[in-house]
């Protein structure tokens, strides 16, 4: 779902050196993060009075942002921040971001020197407060990324004045409402996250201004009610792991992640764009609704309380590739007498399917086909089927029909077995089956037999007997007339008192189950973000901890790999190191030849210079010296 499964609770334990995965899925640039350097800090003194501020400017980029400002610290209680050079009045750049910084209080001063930025992302920096007039000089921010922090509470009219505002990011916080008419000043908005925080209730008008909106985040949340029809321009949404029990799907919606809720109504529009719907684990106990979305693509309506499919469901989905029914309450699925003939994937595993012949002609068009721990007796698929994978475990499969169905299916396209089985069962293809010359009937006496041999247990005991049941009622009628006077008696105090500890009780297991399920489910969602984060392949049809053992392995491996690359550079640093070394005790030792040369050279040029002076002085005594100088001619 692309941008929509992007931010997670292991983003935030990995997120030390990577930007969040959102910011990615909205930069189509594609650009990574880089962390560098770009803060000096000084002391600034307001001109309008005696407090001493600290200023901090940036020096240095990146491929994504022009301004990054490092070990920032502003705290709470800091009286007051300066942002950029002193002597400049006006910064132009357009893209700013924090690193290695603590800002828990959003001072106004940033955008009132940075007035024409663009982007501003403050990402994991532990912000807890942002000051009304934060955002006043923000009228250019077409990105905000506030995600990542402890953000409680939003000012009333906060985001008023940003009129160009895109994207908006405040994913894992701490929210709890959204003052009245927020978006209003904001009528561009196209993207906006509030997944992870403690959100109750969205008012219908909250969206009333903002008519560019296409995806949205709410999932992890306590929604008990939110219209999504109430926003049309939406594309792709997700409101999974909330409370809600209505869901109502706008017009122009492709990708609605609604899964985790309690929903047993599905209202809205027809709607000819929508494509992929995810509505497992609610409880919709029927899809007659489904008429109205003709272009589904993908179907995912497992662990609800579905007890019958039928294609009369599917009339008018012409484009239906993968239907997921998994967990439901299955008793009867007929797809049969007008078969989906795009359908590639269907999963009804975990049901209480009996009979499936029906679906001969559906089965024969699929790729995948899931049918374990069902009830199912007898399976036929036609030898021209296009199945590559199958499931059959857990079945109470008729032994002769297994040997004929394996004559049509390759038993490499069958990805299970069952490995013990029941009393007067056989083990035959690797699936245990029962022999039996009418299989539902030799089942149906054997149902009646084990009931009949139950009742008259039961009536043995007492507990059945129509006798003793008459003459209790009739007891309890006297007692009543002769206590009462045909007025129903009052329980007793102590047991009306257990009752309803016992209530309370049951209610506070029901809800503590939901809390652990909720977050259970978002860690699920956890594990599926880091995998895409971290590009591990994802295996379908497994438990969530399959793939979270393998994503484990992948950064394991990834680490062992950086580990060892880090060793190598060391080991390279140490070699370089060591022929540093070298080369300055050589160099050394040269210098130390040199410096001997000089003073032999020394020492030549002083022996030279001294000879030079002595054959002058025999040349001007032989030049004084008339028969020397004879003798030498």
């Amino acid at each position: 779902m692309g941008w929509l499964r992007s931010l997670s609770l292991l983003s935030v334990l990995f997120a030390g050196s990577v930007v969040t995965a959102q910011q990615q899925n909205w930069n189509s640039s594609g650009y990574q993060h880089h962390q560098q350097t770009a803060t000096s800090k000084n002391s600034w003194q307001d001109s309008n009075s005696a407090t001493l501020w600290e200023r901090y400017s940036c020096k240095e980029s990146n491929p994504v942002y022009d301004c990054v400002f490092c070990d920032v610290s502003i705290t709470r209680n800091t009286s007051g921040a300066y942002f950029g050079e002193v002597e400049i009045t006006h910064n132009s750049q357009k893209n700013l971001t924090f690193k290695n910084s603590v800002v828990r209080k959003l001072p106004e001063t940033l955008l009132r020197s940075f007035g024409e930025v663009e982007l501003l992302d403050l990402t994991a920096v532990q912000l807890e407060e942002i000051v009304p007039n934060a955002f006043t000089n923000g009228i250019n921010i077409r990105e905000l990324y506030l995600g990542f922090n402890d953000i409680r509470e939003l000012p009333q009219g906060v985001f008023h004045n940003m009129s160009s505002l895109t994207k908006l990011a405040l994913d894992q916080n701490s929210l709890q409402r959204l003052p009245r008419d927020i978006f209003s000043g904001t009528p561009n908005l196209t993207d906006l996250s509030f997944a992870n925080n403690k959100l109750q209730l969205i008012d219908d008008n909250t969206f009333q201004n903002v008519n560019n909106l296409q995806h949205l985040l709410l999932n992890s949340n306590n929604l008990t009610h939110f219209d999504l029809s109430l926003i049309p321009s939406l594309i792709e949404g997700n409101v999974s792991s909330n409370l809600l029990t209505t869901l109502a799907i706008p017009v122009n919606l492709v990708v609605l992640d609604a899964s985790h809720n309690r929903i047993n109504t599905v209202t809205g529009s027809n709607n000819t764009k929508l494509q992929e719907l995810f509505l497992q684990h609610n409880n919709l106990t029927n899809i007659t609704w489904l008429h109205r979305y003709s272009e589904l693509v993908v179907l995912d309506l497992s662990y609800n309380e579905l007890e019958r499919v039928t294609d009369h469901h599917f009339k008018n989905l012409c484009r239906l590739e993968r239907l997921y029914l998994s967990n439901n309450r299955l008793v009867a699925l007929n797809l049969n007498s007008s078969p989906i003939g795009t359908l590639k994937i269907l999963d009804v595993r975990h049901n209480h399917l009996l009979h499936v012949e029906r679906n001969k002609d559906q089965f024969s068009t699929l790729a995948q086909l899931y049918l374990d721990h069902n009830s199912i007796v007898t399976l036929k698929i036609s030898p021209n089927h296009k199945l590559q994978n199958l499931t059959l475990s857990h079945n109470d499969w008729d032994c002769k029909n297994l040997e004929q169905l394996f004559q049509n299916v390759s038993e490499s396209v069958i990805n299970d077995s069952d490995q013990y089985c029941k009393e007067n069962y056989q083990h035959r293809q690797s699936f245990c089956c029962k022999e039996s010359d009418k299989p539902y009937l030799d089942r149906l006496i054997h149902h009646i037999s084990l009931a009949s041999v139950a009742e008259k247990l039961q009536r043995a005991e007492g507990r059945c007997s129509a006798s003793d049941a008459l003459s209790g009622v009739q007891n309890l009628t006297n007692f009543m007339t002769q206590h009462g006077g045909g007025v129903l008696l009052q329980s007793s105090p102590q047991r009306q008192a257990e009752l309803n500890q016992l209530q309370f009780d049951v209610k506070q297991l029901k809800y503590q189950q939901s809390q652990r399920e909720q977050h259970l489910q978002s860690m699920h969602t956890d594990v599926d973000n880091a995998m895409r984060r971290y590009r591990v392949t994802k295996v379908g049809l497994v438990r969530p901890s399959d793939n979270l053992r393998r994503l484990f392995e992948h950064l394991n491996s990834r680490r062992t790999f950086k580990e060892g690359e880090t060793t190598n550079r060391l080991s390279e640093a140490n070699r370089k190191k060591h022929e540093v070394t070298s080369f300055e005790k050589e160099n050394k030792d040269l210098e130390t030849l040199l410096a001997a040369k000089r003073v032999i050279l020394f020492k030549i040029k002083n022996d030279t210079k001294g000879l030079t002076t002595r054959v002058k002085q025999l040349e001007a005594k032989k030049n004084n010296n008339a028969p020397a100088r004879q003798i030498t001619k």
